[in-house]
């Protein structure tokens, strides 16, 4: 997988949610049971689309839907997870609660609850960054000296602990925990290729080059773990990919007409480099390949 993938850290949350479900969201203090994991992308009878990050029907037929932001979520965020909200509560006729995983902790991102407080959209906000990994290691350490079999939490808080911006040794526990997964007795043997595959796209995409070259490889993704990574990054490929361009076109518009479809082309361009290569930013922008190579 390439290091230019966007949207990395809502790539790795992505597959850790697909693959452990309730259990996440019980390591993140939600209680949740559940049933049923929905489609993220709608299509409006008005030809508007919206992607969302994770939805999923409850055990009590009231809907979930999850966002992820990398490192918090802004202000200008909550029209659009309002947005989202309504889509999917009208097209499922369901209830819908809407919860935002912030990567960050809570002092850095606390503006975020006093704002889309209503009585129509009222999030739920969770902060990994406040999780108490040191207390998680402690345990895990304590596991791995007498070979003892890990918790499912504990096992999230390994793949957890690197996607944090607090985490200022990436490359040192990343080089750890692939140690740890020598021992494949440590981990449920049900999850243990996932497991694998998460901290392998770590090491791929979270840390230099020269700090990657001093880390062995952890794992050949089996069918089974490559089907659900490509699902999770086709997804957020795409709603990154329809995020770029509303903020170019947006941006265009406050550009004036002529001017600003010119000048929206451009944005959407820039938006676009680094999620795909230039012969298709110069199709979907309508800038020529000229110009989207002097971007």
């Amino acid at each position: 997988m390439s290091r230019n993938v966007h949207d990395i850290y809502d790539v790795i949350l992505k597959i850790i949610i697909l693959v452990y479900r309730e259990e996440f969201l019980e390591f993140i203090g939600v209680n949740k049971n559940i049933k049923e994991v929905l489609k993220t992308e709608f299509v409006t009878f008005d030809g508007s689309k919206y992607y969302l990050d994770f939805l999923c029907l409850l055990d009590d037929d009231t809907l979930c839907h999850i966002e992820f932001q990398f490192p918090k979520a802004r202000p200008c965020d909550l029209d659009r997870f309002f947005d989202y909200n309504i889509v999917a509560q009208v097209t499922h006729g369901s209830l819908t609660e809407t919860i935002i995983i912030n990567f960050t902790s809570k002092k850095f991102a606390e503006k975020i609850r006093r704002i889309g407080k209503s009585k129509c959209f009222n999030p739920h906000y969770v902060y990994l960054g406040d999780i108490d990994y040191v207390g998680y290691w402690r345990k895990i350490n304590i596991k791995v000296e007498s070979n003892l079999k890990l918790t499912v939490f504990e096992e999230i808080a390994i793949l957890v602990t690197c996607l944090i911006p607090d985490c200022r040794k990436k490359a040192y526990m990343l080089d750890k925990i692939s140690i740890l997964l020598k021992n494949k007795e440590l981990f449920d043997k049900r999850r243990f290729e996932y497991v694998q595959a998460i901290i392998q796209l770590e090491i791929e995409n979270l840390i230099s080059n020269d700090d990657r070259s001093n880390i062995n490889e952890v794992t050949d993704m089996t069918p089974q773990a490559e089907k659900i990574i490509s699902q999770a990054i086709s997804e957020v490929h795409r709603k990154s990919v329809h995020e770029a361009r509303l903020d170019g076109i947006e941006e265009g518009k406050k550009q004036g007409k002529k001017q600003g479809r010119e000048q929206g082309r451009q944005e959407v361009a820039k938006n676009l480099k680094g999620i795909m290569d230039d012969e298709e930013i110069s199709r979907i922008s309508g800038l020529s390949l000229e110009k989207v190579k002097q971007l």
